[in-house]
């Protein structure tokens, strides 16, 4: 385990890639696909990611650093991280076959939950789910008010980028309001193995459908930890930071069923494509029809609340607006209004944190007047969880309460 500097140093350096190649999604002769190293000399590529054709490639200005750390510079590629190898392919992408289960879970097994750790007020656990689409750990707080036979709501966390379940949960410090609150949260875990900078792979096509890959595997600890503590189904949420929250779009779309409502802190988009990441997303009025058809026979007008600030250069603020877009077309088209034209916020409210940032909440409706998204901008904060812990790096203790806000919206909006 690296000690928490070293950690920090990684982390910005892998942030620092993914906003490059997002940056230059739209470059003259960017190919469709990045081209990463291979085995043996052959290359393998990684679909929605363009090409580096820049002379220089972007990370030899930080050799000295990368070195100090265990990385391996190769004179081609893409730097590889201490304990890669230095090269092989990337892993497979997708969860394979099989059928889908009622809720699309994937019908994985789990290996069983630690024993549960008792902290200073509740309880943590911790286990591993294994499905079609492979395995992912994860990591949980109950709190101490839970009792076996009530039902509790649950929220479901995604990580962002260089990121793992337990820095989630002391950036944002959702165990700390749930047991305020009184709900039990769980954080799956990417490993590197499915991606070298542990993002969810959101802007894989193989990574955006009910019953396979990445969304069966969340799914599948959603109901896992719904079918080991007595959890309220109709109060089930997901959010998620940056590659988490455009990851938690899809879960809305590839299990409404499942989550009551969504949480995207500097995310994207359902079908975002991966030029979320310092450009912008795809067409908002193509991705919500394919969000349309994920949803299926679950379609429904799914509860959005989006975080964002706005000077974003690594998911741009233009990607929270088209999220919204989206999420407003797509609920139309689920209540038999899809060609009704977008409506602009029902109400707006200003904002400001006691010696912090400003911020901007603007709330709308879907077509039958019931409140359907916030969204909040904070002025002045750049990719950040909104008022997180200054222990993690992607914080902004300067700006509002992202995690209680996320929250008390998901109370109004049970299933």
């Amino acid at each position: 385990m690296y000690e928490r500097g070293t950690r920090r140093l990684v982390r910005t350096v892998c942030v620092a890639f993914v906003a490059i190649t997002g940056a230059i999604a739209f470059a003259p002769g960017a190919a469709d696909a990045a081209t990463l190293p291979g085995g043996t000399g052959t290359t393998t590529k990684l679909p929605g990611l363009p090409s580096w054709t820049g002379a220089t490639p972007w990370w030899t200005k930080l050799q000295g650093s990368l070195k100090n750390v265990g990385w391996t510079l190769p004179s081609s590629g893409i730097p590889q991280p201490p304990g890669s190898g230095g090269g092989g392919t990337l892993p497979p992408v997708g969860g394979g076959g099989g059928t889908t289960p009622p809720t699309g879970g994937g019908g994985g097994t789990t290996i069983p939950v630690s024993d549960l750790t008792s902290s200073a007020q509740g309880k943590s656990f911790s286990g591993s789910f294994n499905g079609a689409g492979g395995s992912r750990s994860y990591v949980g707080y109950v709190p101490s008010t839970y009792q076996q036979g009530t039902a509790m709501p649950l929220v479901v966390v995604l990580h962002g980028c260089t990121q793992n379940g337990d820095v989630m949960r002391q950036l944002t410090r959702f165990d700390q309001l749930a047991e305020a609150k009184g709900f039990i949260v769980v954080f799956p875990e990417q490993p590197s193995s499915a991606n070298y900078a542990s993002c969810w792979n959101f802007y894989q096509d193989a990574q955006m459908h009910r019953g396979s890959g990445e969304p069966a595997l969340i799914a599948g600890i959603t109901q896992y930890v719904q079918q080991q503590y007595t959890v309220d189904t109709k109060r089930t949420y997901v959010a998620g930071l940056s590659a988490g929250g455009a990851m938690a779009s899809i879960m809305g779309a590839t299990y409404p069923d499942l989550y009551a409502a969504i949480g995207v802190g500097s995310g994207c988009e359902y079908d975002s494509g991966a030029a979320c990441a310092g450009s912008q997303s795809s067409d908002p009025t193509a991705a919500a029809k394919a969000a349309y058809q994920a949803m299926g026979s679950y379609a429904r007008p799914m509860p959005v609340i989006a975080f964002q600030g706005d000077q974003d250069t690594t998911v741009p603020p233009v990607n929270a607006d088209q999220l919204v877009q989206q999420w407003q077309l797509t609920a139309a088209m689920a209540s038999g209004n899809g060609s009704a034209p977008l409506s602009g916020p029902a109400s707006t409210q200003n904002g400001q944190v006691p010696n912090g940032r400003s911020y901007t909440i603007k709330y709308y409706d879907d077509t039958a007047g019931n409140g359907l998204v916030e969204y909040w901008t904070v002025h002045g904060m750049s990719h950040a969880w909104s008022g997180g812990c200054s222990c993690e790096q992607f914080s902004d203790p300067q700006g509002p309460d992202e995690t209680a806000a996320i929250y008390a919206f998901f109370t109004k909006h049970p299933m």
